[in-house]
Formats: C-alpha cells, sequence, structure tokens
C-alpha cells in the first residue's frame, strides 16, 4: 500500500466516474453522484490489510467529501486484493462483492494457507500477505452477470460485466466497467500481470495452469479503452502484455520439461526451477512457488507430456519420452 504517497502521484482519472489508485495491488474507486449532491463509492480491491482499508477511507474522504462507500468489488480473496474488505465493513457497513467460490473462500480464509501447504500450516506462513481477516460476501455473482449502477445526477447508468477469469485462484472474476462517457475500463485481477511485475516476477502464482491459459486468451477478447492488471501499469492495448504472461508459463513449462531428462522429486525440479531463475527461496516464497510448480506438474501430466513412478517409496516425475 501507498501510505507515504501525496494522492496526486497514485491517482488517475480514467473515466468520467472511474478513479485508479495505483498502488502496489492496483485499486479503483467508482464515484457515483446522486441528486442530492452525495454519492455512492464503489471500491475496486481493498488492499492487504486494516492498515490498507483505513488508507483507502482517508482517500475517499480526500477526493469526494460528500461520498460514501456503498460496496468493495473485489476480482478474487486473495489477501493483497480483499484484506482491507474487514475493516471497511466495521467502518462503514458497506458490502462486498465477489463470485461465488472466492466469497467463500473470503468467509474461510484459513483455506488460501492450507491449500498452498498442503494442510496445517506451520505458522511461519500465516502472515497478512497470505491470511486476510474473513468477512462475509453481500451480493455473489450469478455468472458472467450484467450489473447495471444507477447514476441518479445525470439520468444514466454504468454497467459493469462479470467476466469468469479462473487459473490464478478458484473463481476470480474480470471486471468490465462501461462509464457514462462510453470508456471501457477493465479490472482484469491477477488473470494478467504488468509487464513491469512479470520481468521481475517471472514465476508468479497460479492455482491451475490449463484455466489461467485460458483465461489469458479469454482476456485478449474483451474489448476496453484500458486494461488494469492486479499488479503493474495499465495498458490500452492488451495483446502485447497477454503475449509476455502466456510466454513466462510456457517458458516455465519448457524450463521444468529440460530439467526431467532426467527422473526427479518434485522438490529437486523445484530447487532446479529457482536455481536456474536466480530465485533464493525463503519461506513463503518456498511454498508460493512450490504450490504454483505442482500446478505446473499437474498440466504436463494431463497433458501427458509427463509422468511418474513410485520406487523405494518416492515419487519421481519424469518426461514421456525419458
Amino acid at each position: 500500500m501507498a501510505e507515504n504517497l501525496q494522492l496526486s502521484q497514485i491517482a488517475q482519472q480514467v473515466s468520467r466516474h472511474i478513479t485508479l489508485l495505483k498502488m502496489a495491488t492496483n485499486t479503483g474507486i467508482l464515484n457515483v453522484p446522486k441528486k442530492d449532491g452525495k454519492s455512492d463509492v464503489y471500491l475496486i480491491e481493498s488492499g492487504n490489510d486494516d492498515t490498507s482499508g483505513l488508507k483507502l477511507l482517508e482517500l475517499i474522504a480526500e477526493m469526494f467529501p460528500q461520498g460514501k462507500l456503498k460496496a468493495v468489488i473485489n476480482t478474487h480473496s486473495h489477501a493483497d486484493h480483499c484484506g482491507g474488505n474487514a475493516i471497511l465493513v466495521e467502518k462503514t457497513g458497506c458490502e462486498i462483492w465477489a463470485s461465488k467460490g472466492e466469497a467463500s473462500l473470503m468467509e474461510y480464509p484459513s483455506i488460501e494457507t492450507q491449500l498452498i501447504w498442503g494442510g496445517t500450516p506451520i505458522h511461519d506462513i500465516l502472515s497478512k500477505f497470505l491470511l486476510a481477516r474473513p468477512c462475509h460476501v453481500t451480493k455473489i455473482f450469478d455468472g458472467e452477470e450484467l450489473i447495471h449502477i444507477p447514476v441518479e445526477a445525470e439520468n444514466s447508468e454504468i454497467t459493469l460485466q462479470i467476466v469468469s477469469l479462473p487459473g490464478h485462484y478458484v473463481d476470480q472474476t474480470g471486471l468490465l466497467f462501461t462509464d457514462t462517457d462510453g470508456k471501457k475500463i477493465f479490472f482484469a485481477g491477477d488473470a494478467l500481470s504488468g509487464r513491469n511485475v512479470i520481468k521481475t516476477y517471472w514465476i508468479q502464482y497460479l492455482l491451475d495452469e490449463r484455466q489461467t491459459k485460458e483465461s489469458l486468451h479469454k482476456v485478449s477478447q474483451v474489448q476496453a479503452d484500458l486494461y488494469i492488471p492486479g499488479h503493474g501499469d495499465s495498458v490500452d492495448s492488451v495483446d502485447g502484455i497477454v503475449e509476455l504472461n502466456l510466454l513466462a508459463i510456457l517458458e516455465t513449462e519448457n524450463m521444468i520439461l529440460d530439467e526431467l531428462k532426467t527422473p526427479k522429486t518434485t522438490e529437486e525440479i523445484l530447487k532446479a526451477v529457482a536455481d536456474r531463475n536466480l530465485i533464493t527461496l525463503r519461506t513463503s516464497q518456498f511454498c508460493l512457488i512450490g504450490s504454483t510448480l505442482r500446478s505446473y506438474l499437474t498440466g504436463l501430466y494431463e497433458s501427458g507430456k509427463i509422468t511418474y513412478e513410485i520406487q523405494n517409496n518416492s515419487w519421481k516425475w519424469k518426461r514421456n519420452n525419458a
């Protein structure tokens, strides 16, 4: 969260009623004016924790003194996207909107660390970066529905198209807003990463490799004036950044296949991939990249590119032509 930055440094007006806050997790503010001079404010994502949520409330008060937070709309339930939800509900009574699958995980956020660990996790990974405070989702998206948000002061409406983008996480969604000025603004969540982020973090967390690739192709079909990734720089043309995201996935696949010229255990593959990418694995990275690696191995196995054998109580992966 950018607590020490001035509003002028992080705020970018991207359409008549939508402001992008360029933070560690890109955050949107939709301000909808009412006839009485007040306004309903919608947040897209809420940052990492209570501190993030309170900072967002300060920014809303500074930008829209007559505004009241009506809802937080989340693309998915990872802590860096919904960690501020609980404090925002406590302070304002706002609604929380999300898909069915992500809503379940927001209610029981401990599932995230259990998924990453593969069982009851050690306390070392129970940090705010992986474990949000639980919150209740008040509006659950009914598939890829179209939501109409009335703009009373203009006798008009803003539409929100929900776009299903699973893969990075269980039931992630993209949020395509069409503002009253006709501008289409697409919040892609972590289905898409900015070029600067991909170059820094080449191997990024994903839960389902096949779905991640399918969702990237789906993002490339979305028609918008601005595409906002969960992290990194926004773009007005998405083809190049989609290709870079796909390239990172395919290169990691090929790296794993190259390592499996000789059979290896999962942990041996993890070390080899980390070494080749000059990554020094600390506790959280070991867990996150390890979980991601297992998702890659599942994808490669299900596509018939690799297989495994259990010998002497040791599970080893190998290429099918090895």
